[in-house]
């Protein structure tokens, strides 16, 4: 708007000048402020075509009062009107093309900024679907384990407390009361601790080694070189982390690598724990100059990158002869 004003008060100024060239009569100050204020009120009116029409009729009126007054340079005022003219539309027209192309480039970053909250929300949600399979499998692992517990050697203990009281039924030799009766009481002591061993496997519970062979199996294709320190006790959201990444990373050797040779190192101490997925796949220029300049596009190593955030470590990926994927996680 202020733009606006500010070619129509010059536009103005310049007519004003024109009309009053020849000396200031009261026909010349009326026809001014004519002038003036046509210019002025035409930046109200949001019609083109109406604007248009008001910013005409005050050139037109101009010409058409330097001519009645047939001053000696006529042409040249004429000229003068002419160019004021040009100036004027001009300006408008760029003007608003400015004020097109500003609108359109936030309309397209506010589009941008809509679409990346639109991908994070997406891959929020593809984190949290990779953690519910994550702990499905737990479940599942879980259930079996349990169910094999109280089928197996729950079914045997049972067989053999009953055996054991069919014998005291018809033993009649006093001497082996005592140790029957210490048999009898050490299955039944079996017996409840399997039974409260069954209930007492949570949900939590993950087994990170067969989770990782698990996912280590996808690369069948591949010459897998392991070197995992599994002893120590990772707490849960650590463990869910490194399954995760794992995940990941596997998932982009198989789908993009054109090596035959995959390494993956597991390191444990008491502050931190690393892990290291390294292919002998090569890379190209762009996706190395990507990776230097930490411009990731890949949906696969971005949420590697935020599950490392997300515990406060990190996460890191190298080029130099293949591609690594290393991570690093406070405990």
């Amino acid at each position: 708007m202020l733009y606006d004003v500010i070619i129509r008060f010059l536009a103005a100024t310049g007519l004003t000048l024109l009309i009053n060239a020849n000396g200031i009569t009261t026909g010349s100050v009326v026809m001014s402020i004519c002038v003036f204020l046509f210019l002025e009120i035409d930046v109200l009116i949001s019609n083109k075509l109406i604007s248009r029409l008001f910013s005409a009729i005050s050139f037109l009126a101009t010409a058409s009062y330097i001519f009645s007054r047939k001053p000696a340079s006529l042409a040249f005022y004429l000229c003068l009107v002419f160019l004021l003219a040009c100036f004027y539309y001009l300006s408008v027209f760029f003007y608003e093309k400015m004020t097109e192309y500003k609108f359109q480039l936030h309309r397209t970053r506010d589009d941008s900024i809509e679409l990346e909250s639109v991908l994070k929300d997406k891959n929020r949600r593809l984190l949290e679907e990779q953690d519910q399979q994550v702990r499905l499998a737990t479940l599942s692992e879980r259930n079996r384990i349990a169910r094999e517990i109280h089928d197996n050697v729950g079914h045997l203990l049972s067989r053999a407390i009953l055996l054991l009281g069919a014998i005291n039924t018809v033993n009649k030799d006093e001497n082996l009361e005592p140790q029957l009766k210490m048999l009898a009481d050490t299955l039944d002591e079996s017996m409840a601790k399997m039974r409260s061993s069954v209930h007492d496997l949570h949900d939590d519970s993950i087994d990170l080694k067969k989770n990782f062979e698990d996912i280590i199996g996808e690369l069948s294709s591949f010459n897998v070189n392991t070197e995992l320190d599994l002893d120590g006790n990772l707490p849960k959201n650590v463990q869910l982390t490194l399954i995760g990444i794992l995940k990941e990373a596997v998932t982009n050797i198989v789908k993009h690598s054109n090596g035959d040779s995959v390494t993956i190192i597991l390191h444990q101490n008491y502050s931190f724990c690393t892990l290291s997925i390294y292919d002998n796949g090569t890379i190209t220029q762009e996706t190395k100059l990507k990776i230097g300049t930490e411009n990731i596009d890949g949906i696969g190593l971005n949420n590697i990158k935020q599950r490392a955030l997300s515990l406060g470590g990190d996460a890191y990926f190298y080029t130099n002869d293949g591609f690594t994927v290393f991570a690093r996680l406070p405990l």
